[in-house]
């Protein structure tokens, strides 16, 4: 199997449509619905909606029980690009409170790792 390409993933975010998912998963407490999702991202074709959340599943969102959430991967673009219309250090979206566990990295199992892509190891959403 051919590794992913990092530039690939990146090109997934270069549409109006697919930033208002990630910014209304961003701003959910939880999983989503297919429906509830198409609503509050604003988008009333179901076809057309289906077809850009369909490109974000690829790398930074997941279908659990309950509908659609961010990734790990979505999670950092969503913090590292304040796509949820925020600074990425507001406190919605990081919660550094002392009662808070650390994040381990998915990739290189670090505290806290930063970093969105691991260039010489491997991509986060694998």
């Amino acid at each position: 199997m051919q590794e992913a390409d990092p530039t690939d993933a990146l090109a997934v975010l270069g549409d109006e449509t697919r930033i208002a998912i990630l910014r209304a998963l961003a701003a959910a407490d939880e999983p989503l619905s297919f429906s509830e999702l198409r609503r509050r991202a604003d988008v009333r074709d179901p076809g057309r909606f289906n077809y850009h959340l369909s490109k974000l599943r690829e790398y930074f969102v997941r279908e659990v029980d309950g509908g659609y959430a961010l990734r790990e991967a979505g999670s950092r673009v969503v913090a590292a690009a304040g796509v949820a219309g925020t600074s990425a250090a507001e406190p919605d979206l990081v919660d550094d409170s002392p009662d808070s566990e650390p994040s381990t990295c998915p990739v290189c199992g670090e505290t806290d790792c930063e970093r969105l892509f691991h260039v010489h190891l491997s991509v986060p959403w694998r």
